[in-house]
């Protein structure tokens, strides 16, 4: 895989992993300011999380902007398309000397902003329906503390490699290791079982 695949889907997850946050009402400071720089990460593919971008990025903004991804990501997984509304935005060109034209769109709302970049991506990594998965922990939540909260995606996700036909997909490492344990453990009851009845 090319490391800007990687990068497009790495920024995907991020965005499926907002739209599906459901703890995002009770956010402390620290972690708005962790959202913000995932948004930013995932529209601007930039790391830094600027003076203007915080001002772009309000809060009423993001909670507004998840309500209809969230709406969006669902159609998409279940039926295959979403509506997705823009509103105003504006087009920059630019160009540096002996260098050719570049654009980009400067949306006015973050709502837009976030449904371009999802369409962006969408079309950029080339995926298709099939490749949206749902996490097979039946108690999946977002988000897990751990060490690469990039990688995780909550309910539906797009993995970075594609899972054997045979195997359960899983959004992170942290939902594997649950079913594993429960696994584990439902395996140890079974035969316990048997041994009692001996």
């Amino acid at each position: 895989m090319s490391p800007n695949r990687r990068n497009i889907i790495t920024r995907l997850n991020l965005l499926l992993a907002f739209a599906q946050r459901k703890d995002i009402n009770e956010l402390s400071n620290g972690q708005w300011e962790k959202v913000r720089g995932e948004l930013v990460y995932v529209i601007y593919n930039r790391k830094d999380v600027r003076d203007d971008d915080r001002a772009f990025m309000k809060i009423g903004a993001i909670l507004d902007a998840q309500r209809h991804l969230f709406t969006a990501i669902n159609n998409l997984k279940n039926v295959g398309v979403a509506h997705l509304h823009f509103n105003q935005q504006s087009v920059i060109i630019a160009t540096v000397k002996d260098k050719p034209f570049s654009y980009r769109y400067q949306p006015d709302d973050l709502s837009t902003a976030l449904n371009g970049s999802l369409a962006y991506l969408l079309d950029k990594a080339e995926i298709t329906r099939g490749e949206l998965l749902e996490c097979a922990n039946p108690t999946c939540q977002f988000p897990y503390n751990e060490q690469e909260p990039s990688m995780h995606s909550g309910k539906i996700f797009i993995p970075i490699r594609k899972p054997a036909k045979s195997k359960r997909a899983y959004c992170s490492t942290a939902c594997a290791r649950v079913v594993a344990v429960r696994d584990y453990r439902d395996r140890l009851k079974k035969n316990q079982k048997k041994y009692e009845e001996f």
